[in-house]
């Protein structure tokens, strides 16, 4: 009787051990570069595995994992809470209404579709690059990298009759481009005509880019055309500017017409916590100043400020009219090591500038040497607090620029207790750093905890020399897309109060 008892015990322990195995993951070919830093991470720790299957991996609202989650082969659904992160290998990942990851949400070989109302706190990592094989092993699953070919035939016209996202500015008015892209059969070149009305110039604008993958990770782009160009992109994206300029005549660019041919050669390497993108070129322009001026008559529309010197009226700095020729350089990297997101991108132009006007600033074949540097770091502190900093700055530092080169800072964009693009010049500096604090304990329907951010910008442009620097202090209360803000200069002691939605930095 005791060794039929002692038998049945041994049959239930093993059946309960059985029970709580847990499949393991072995990086059979971590591929060329290495397997992705995170997934190393997860790996040589403690995981939970979904294993491959035919229908979605679903992380159940009201549930709660205590470690990373390793989805393979599917894609994942993400309504609950996970204290880690959730990795997806082969498919792709989706955050639903009230889903939580404490750590990163990862996709290999897939994407990550995130929602409003979810909540990553380690940000997102999405590549589509490379996958990993996965094969039944003894005790688990195997992986074994796989790189994601393009199709060998594409189709011959992309897009939907290449019609592309308009603009919206105070110098073009409405910018409509229409930009089919056709791609030589049995070849890697790609040839994208583009013309674009200008509705206030009542312009059309030709354009032409080919391009030529040479491998996986080189190309040669040819683009020629004439445009509106500016040098002050980097404060609000498109979308953005157009938006601010339509609904309340906020433009934070200044503009210039161009006549423009650019030839670029360019390289990426990629490793799993780095992208380094660097190129060489050279570029032909023949520029003029564009409306509006100090004269001008009429203006776009938009809700508010549509007739103020300020807002839609607001002239554009005159340029020096004749040709540069330049030779272009650059890079740009990108490292999100761990928890750390991290970009810089740096272009070199060294010129030479052509006048066609007796009244230029500039001499006759005049040279100069500008360097442009945008950047920007994110990384968390303490809980789910986290820290961020985004940088811009031009620096000349041989020769004079034609007007053309100079760059601005000021208004809400930018440095919001000053006046739009009131400070500008060959030299420009700015850092805006931002504390942001989430207050966990309240969680608004939809949106999540509210944040509060603490807020500090300086920035400066000049000609000639270095900046003066001004600068803003202030706090930021948001949830969601919806937030108010106060800042104040500490010298001159204006303020700045807005509000509304935002979809910015």
């Amino acid at each position: 009787m005791s060794r039929r008892l002692a038998l049945v015990v041994l049959l239930v322990a093993g059946g309960a051990v059985g029970a709580m195995a847990q499949d393991t993951i072995q990086l059979r070919d971590p591929g060329p570069s290495g397997a992705p830093a995170v997934l190393v991470q997860a790996l040589a720790s403690s995981y939970i595995v979904m294993s491959p299957a035919g229908t979605r991996a679903l992380l159940a609202r009201d549930t709660t994992y205590a470690r990373t989650v390793i989805v393979l082969g599917r894609d994942a659904i993400v309504e609950g809470t996970v204290h880690g992160d959730v990795i997806v290998i082969g498919g792709d990942l989706y955050m639903h209404p009230g889903g939580e990851i404490t750590g990163r949400a990862v996709a290999i070989g897939g994407g990550v579709y995130e929602s409003t109302a979810a909540r990553i706190g380690g940000g997102v990592q999405a590549n589509r690059a490379f996958t990993y094989e996965i094969a039944r092993v003894s005790g688990g699953w195997s992986l074994t990298y796989r790189e994601l070919e393009a199709p060998e035939e594409e189709p011959l016209i992309q897009g939907t009759y290449g019609l592309r996202v308009p603009t919206y500015d105070r110098s073009d008015g409405l910018s409509l481009a229409d930009a089919p892209s056709f791609k030589l059969p049995h070849t890697h070149v790609r040839i994208e005509p583009r013309v674009t009305y200008r509705s206030q110039l009542g312009r059309l604008d030709p354009s032409l880019i080919i391009a030529d993958s040479l491998d996986r990770r080189t190309a040669l782009q040819l683009s020629v055309g004439r445009s509106t160009f500016t040098n002050d992109a980097w404060i609000w994206t498109d979308l953005v500017n157009s938006l601010e300029a339509l609904w309340r005549g906020d433009d934070s660019r200044n503009y210039f017409r161009a006549t423009r041919a650019d030839l670029t050669l360019g390289r990426r390497w990629k490793s799993p916590t780095t992208t380094f993108t660097p190129y060489v070129g050279g570029r032909f322009e023949r520029a003029n100043s564009v409306r509006p001026g100090l004269d001008a008559a009429s203006e776009p529309w938009s809700f508010i400020g549509r007739h103020d010197i300020d807002d839609m009226l607001r002239p554009n700095p005159a340029i020096d009219p004749g040709t540069t020729g330049s030779v272009l350089a650059g890079f740009e990297i990108e490292w999100m090591p761990s928890d750390i997101t991290a970009r810089l991108r740096v272009d070199e132009e060294l010129g030479a500038f052509n006048q066609d006007c007796g009244g230029c600033d500039l001499q006759q074949g005049e040279d100069f040497a500008q360097t442009t540097l945008d950047g920007g770091i994110a990384f968390p502190t303490f809980g789910t607090q986290q820290f961020r900093v985004d940088a811009h700055a031009v620096i000349t530092s041989h020769g004079a620029t034609p007007r053309q080169r100079w760059a601005y800072v000021g208004g809400s964009g930018s440095i919001p207790t000053l006046d739009m693009l009131s400070r500008g010049g060959d030299q420009l500096a700015f850092l805006d750093a931002r504390y942001d604090i989430p207050i966990d304990r309240v969680a608004l329907p939809l949106v999540g905890p509210p944040v509060v951010t603490l807020r500090e910008v300086l920035g400066g442009a000049a000609l000639g020399r270095f900046p003066t620097l001004a600068q803003a202090s202030g706090v930021r209360l948001s949830g969601g897309f919806l937030y108010v803000e106060w800042l104040i200069d500490p010298v001159s002691h204006h303020t700045h109060v807005s509000y509304g939605v935002s979809i910015a930095r």
